[in-house]
């Protein structure tokens, strides 16, 4: 009963990451066949030696951390808050999951145009506080944290349901017993809440983190990477490399390391929440 499920997930999954590696060690033109042949690491030594891969590089750390940084503590202030039943807790959750639902490319068209120094909405704000004008995505110091916002808004409500999940799963009897005992609510959080997500809170780092890995259609609909590459992460280098460049075995190796920061990145993850008291 597992082979079609088997099939699938070669055809699926591992294919193309051995299409992505075999080309990673090859340079060929798309136009130009003759021109095929393996280059070994050639392609790995030009990237390193780019600038502007090593830049890419660092805004993914950077996106990644922010968005981590940001989701995850708001993901479970909103999933403990909504788990207590508190009036309108149904209308914020359909909310948060309707932002979650919209498409990306919907998502950063609005975005763009609350992110606008003229006419948008946050700088309406600002002016209406006497606050000075923002450029928002048009500054090189602000592009990238203002696409983190933006993203923000849009995923926190993933996380949250697998913290929301989690906290409904905790037995009731532990936290009454423990209120009864004299435990304040703060204590019941951090001694018997918070261990028991454990779980939740690695799976959503997991998640989250293949998701600000692979971010690219708001980032190419409201940078386009600019200003001056602030916001160019490795899935849009990849992007320019294999579609403006035409250079597909480079695309491929860029690929391949944006794949290995996903696994290094998981990995330490998984390492740093590892159970210690597991046998």
């Amino acid at each position: 009963m597992i082979l079609p499920a088997v099939v699938a997930l070669a055809l699926f999954q591992f294919l193309p990451l051995i299409t992505a590696v075999t080309n990673s060690l090859q340079s060929f033109s798309p136009f130009d066949q003759s021109s095929t042949g393996w280059v070994a690491f050639d392609n790995y030594a030009e990237l390193l030696a780019d600038p502007s891969f090593r830049y890419a590089l660092l805004n993914t750390f950077l996106y990644i951390v922010l968005m981590l940084g940001l989701t995850i503590p708001l993901a479970l202030v909103l999933a403990v808050l909504l788990d207590k039943r508190l009036p309108g807790s149904t209308w914020a959750r359909n909310a948060i999951i309707g932002a979650l639902a919209a498409s990306e490319a919907v998502t950063a068209l609005i975005w763009n145009q609350m992110y606008e120094p003229s006419s948008g909405l946050f700088n309406a704000i600002l002016h209406a506080m006497s606050l000075p004008t923002q450029p928002f995505l048009t500054s090189g110091n602000q592009a990238l944290v203002s696409i983190v916002v933006m993203s923000v808004w849009k995923d926190v409500g993933l996380p949250m349901l697998i913290f929301l999940a989690g906290l409904q799963a905790i037995p009731r009897e532990l936290p009454e017993a423990a209120e009864l005992d004299g435990a304040t609510e703060r204590q019941i959080f951090w001694t018997i809440t918070l261990p028991m997500l454990r779980p939740s809170i690695i799976v959503a780092l997991f998640m989250m983190t293949i998701t600000a890995t692979r971010i690219f259609t708001p980032i190419l609909i409201m940078t386009q990477g600019g200003p001056q590459g602030s916001t160019t992460n490795l899935a849009l280098y990849s992007y320019l490399l294999g579609f403006e460049f035409q250079s597909p075995g480079s695309a491929s190796a860029s690929v391949v390391c944006m794949l290995l920061v996903l696994a290094l990145i998981t990995a330490a993850q998984a390492f740093l929440l590892r159970d210690r008291d597991a046998k």
